[in-house]
């Protein structure tokens, strides 16, 4: 269910590595962390977004094929 959270704090953490092993300014480095970190906020809020629309859409869709399907008896 949250495979998408962990997937994102992967490619951060491997932006972070990268920042913290590359970069020598202490300053500019904490800049970058600061910039990794709202990314990886709006990617999360962005996706959450996004399951949101795709669980009301499936649900919505399955409400209307049970109003036209008729249910089948056995």
């Amino acid at each position: 269910m949250f495979i998408h959270n962990q997937f994102i704090d992967a490619v951060q953490g491997a932006k972070k590595q990268f920042v913290n092993t590359m970069v020598t300014d202490a300053k500019f480095k904490e800049e970058l962390n600061k910039l990794i970190d709202a990314q990886a906020t709006a990617t999360k809020t962005s996706v959450e977004a996004s399951l949101a629309i795709a669980s009301a859409f499936v649900k919505n869709a399955q409400d209307a094929v049970k109003a036209f399907v008729p249910a089948t008896s056995k």
